[in-house]
Parts: C-alpha cells; sequence; structure tokens
C-alpha cells in the first residue's frame, strides 16, 4: 500500500526551516514498524499541495502502532500548517511506492476513475484505489518520467508534477513474533561481529586522518589550537586547553594506546600540517556499535571541507571496512555547534540522556544522535558528490549543500 501526505504552509517564508525538519520526520516515519519506505516531493507548478510525502506501508495497521502515534503529524509545525492543503490518503493497487532518482518526476493524477486521463489514455500510470484516510479522490494515477520536460510533453499539464527533495528513506518491516505472541526484533542473516579499527592512515583529496602521534603532530595541533585564542574549543570537554606545549604532549601521551578509544589527528593535504583531532570511542565490535568522539577542529580546519572530508572517511571504514551497524555521535546539549554539525552530517537525533555526566563540575545532558547501516549508503552518496570537485566554484565555495544531496 501506499499513503500520501500533502501539505503546505501559511507562512512560505519558512519553507526552509520546515525542509530541514522535514527530514528528521521522514527519518522517524521511516522507524515505524510496517512502513517500508519514505521519500518526499517539492510540486513544480502552483495550484496544488507544495510539498508531499511518499511512504511504502504494509497496511493499515500501521497507523495503529504505538511508535507512529509518537511520531505522527507536523510537530512543531502543526499551527503553521495551510489546512486547505493538507491531505493524507492511503491506497491500494500497489506492493511498493516507486523511488524517484534525483532528475526525475513524479507524475500524479487524480480521477474518478482510472486509466484515463480528460478522455485520452495514457500509458505508463499505475492506478491505485482509495483505501483509507481522507479520500480525496477515488483513484490516484502514479507515473515517472525522466525530467521535466518529457513529463510536460506527456501530459500537457493533466496531472501534477513533483521533483524529489529527499533521497528515499529505508524503512523497518513490521515486527516478528516469537512462540508467546511478543514482539521481537528482526534477525540479522550470518551476522559476525565487526572489526577493530586498525592504526593506519585514510587519505582523502583534501585530508589524511592518521593515528595522533606525539611526535609527528604534537606541535603542529597546538599551534593551531593556539588560534582559539579564548579556549572556546574546549568549552565541552574536561580536559584542555593547553597552556604549553608540554601540557599538550602530557594529554596525547595519557590517550594514546587506550584499548576503547583511537585518537587520530587530522592533516590538511595542501599544508601538510595537522590540524584537528577526532577518536573512534566506545568500540563494540560484538555489537557492531562505534562512537566518533574527542572532535577538537582548530580554527585552521573550522568550515573547511577538508572537515567533511575527514568524517567522510572516519564513517567509511566504520561501515564499509569493519562492518559496524550503528555509528554514534554524542554531544553537550548545550553545544549547539555539535548538534548543527551532526545534523548537517546525516546523524538522526535519537534523545536526550538527563544526568549523563558531570564536566568540569557542570552538569551535563547528553544528546544521541546515530547513523546506522542501512542509511549509510544514501549519506554516503551525499557525501561523494558534495566533495566532488565540480560541487565548488573557483573560489572554494559550494554550489550545493551536503544536507539537500540527501
Amino acid at each position: 500500500m501506499i499513503f500520501f501526505s500533502e501539505s503546505g504552509l501559511t507562512e512560505p517564508s519558512r519553507r526552509p526551516e520546515w525542509d530541514g525538519w522535514y527530514k528528521g520526520h521522514l527519518a522517524a516515519m521511516a522507524s515505524v514498524p510496517g512502513v517500508l519506505s519514505a521519500q518526499r516531493f517539492a510540486a513544480l507548478d502552483p495550484g496544488v499541495p507544495p510539498s508531499l510525502a511518499m511512504y511504502t506501508v504494509t497496511s493499515p495497521a500501521v497507523f495503529e502502532s504505538e511508535t507512529y502515534l509518537r511520531v505522527r503529524g507536523m510537530g512543531p509545525w502543526v499551527g503553521l500548517v495551510d489546512e486547505t492543503l493538507h491531505r493524507r490518503n492511503l491506497f491500494d493497487g500497489a506492493e511498493a511506492a516507486p523511488e524517484i532518482p534525483e532528475g526525475h518526476i513524479l507524475a500524479i493524477a487524480d480521477r474518478a476513475a482510472p486509466d484515463w486521463l480528460d478522455g485520452g489514455q495514457v500509458e505508463g500510470f499505475t492506478w491505485l484505489r482509495a483505501a483509507g484516510f481522507d479520500r480525496t479522490t477515488p483513484y490516484r494515477g502514479i507515473a515517472v518520467h525522466p525530467d521535466a520536460a518529457s513529463a510536460r510533453r506527456a501530459l500537457a499539464g493533466k496531472a501534477a508534477l513533483y521533483r524529489p527533495m529527499t533521497a528515499r528513506y529505508a524503512g523497518t518491516s513490521e515486527p516478528r513474533r516469537n512462540r508467546f505472541g511478543q514482539e521481537i526484533g528482526w534477525p540479522i542473516a550470518d551476522w559476525q561481529p565487526a572489526r577493530r579499527p586498525p592504526p593506519t592512515a585514510m587519505a582523502g583529496r583534501l585530508a589524511i586522518v592518521e593515528p595522533l602521534d606525539i611526535a609527528r603532530h604534537s606541535a603542529d595541533l597546538f599551534a593551531a589550537n593556539a588560534e582559539d585564542r579564548d579556549g572556546r574549543n574546549f568549552t565541552y570537554y574536561p580536559y584542555g586547553p593547553f597552556a604549553t606545549l608540554d601540557d599538550y604532549r602530557a594529554w596525547i601521551e595519557s590517550v594514546s594506546g587506550e584499548p576503547n578509544r583511537l585518537f587520530h589527528a587530522i592533516v590538511d593535504k595542501a599544508s601538510g600540517k595537522a590540524v584537528g583531532v577526532a577518536s573512534y570511542a566506545n568500540i563494540t565490535p560484538a555489537m557492531g556499535v562505534i562512537e566518533i568522539a574527542a572532535l577538537v577542529f582548530s580554527p585552521r580546519l573550522q568550515r573547511q571541507s577538508a572537515a567533511t572530508e575527514a568524517h567522510y572517511l572516519l564513517m567509511r571504514r566504520a561501515f564499509d571496512e569493519l562492518g559496524y551497524r550503528r555509528y554514534e555521535w554524542k554531544c553537550d546539549s548545550w553545544n549547539l555547534p555539535s548538534r548543527a554539525a551532526a545534523l548537517r552530517l546525516g546523524f538522526t537525533y535519537e534523545g536526550l540522556f538527563r544526568q549523563a555526566i558531570v564536566v568540569r563540575g557542570r552538569n551535563r545532558d547528553t544528546m544521541y544522535f546515530s547513523i546506522t547501516d542501512n542509511e549509510w549508503p544514501r549519506i554516503k552518496q551525499a557525501f561523494e558528490r558534495w566533495l566532488d570537485p565540480a560541487n565548488f566554484d573557483a573560489e572554494g565555495r559550494q554550489k550545493v549543500s551536503l544536507a539537500s544531496l540527501r
């Protein structure tokens, strides 16, 4: 079955904020058992709801589950949704919603009867029959076209056209039940524990991420961190800033060889100098879980493309080389730049652990974010497209944002 949610805002100027929120909402919907896919689209022309989300669902029972009831709706945007454009419709007639690649077009034709558009039969449409919710149309035809020009030629204004705003989010199967009738998680076929990260370098076009070494990196990193003159980079960490190079070297020595953390230096390829630090942490191969932590990016690395590439290299190793299922990001709830960075990189916010730890004599509530292995292919593709040199102008400015490519 296919479920559609169509909507618009009473304040269109806030659309960029809404679009950012909606990506998290799609991920939350994709976590509902029985929602097998989720993708969002924008209308090419006026006269129809400007936003359309399309979901594959296994049955109407999905909408009665506790998980769905927790994540449904427009959340903080409910008061700004234009109710004249808000429609929810469930259809049968297809087992799954089609995946619409970037550049392709989804055509939507709502009719009283299938197969005909204003008296003329049009090939290529799959006709769906209303099965629940608002039932604003008895039948809906859907078709996929390779581009807007061909869609306009074929349909001549007889169907609404939508372009994809997101990639397709993979969903969650219905829960299995054991012999007691209890819901249980899905089986993981041939599961093997992940491998521990090796102490070897990862090289990209802009950055090299390599094991942190006192002799090679301490002087460069101390000098780079010194440009953060008030030490604000260390506000949310239990260590730093460091007054002397010897102090910094002593800290590197203290974290070297830890069994559950592997610190890396991030080296700017252009200068050959280390400009930041990142660590794999809470390494749990048996469960396939690993965290990225201790991110201290000096002013020389902040807001640079090399910083994004370093994250990509660390993720790629965890998922593609080592076989991890879950990649975590945790931060102080007051660390707004870290929260924004996690969302920009493709992490999904999971929740707040209140009074989790004490840092510098202060309470820390910890926010949890993650990327899972089924999300990684989509996120990886977005990284690679964003990092492509063609995405930057002569001054090194991005043409398309990373978030817009997911």
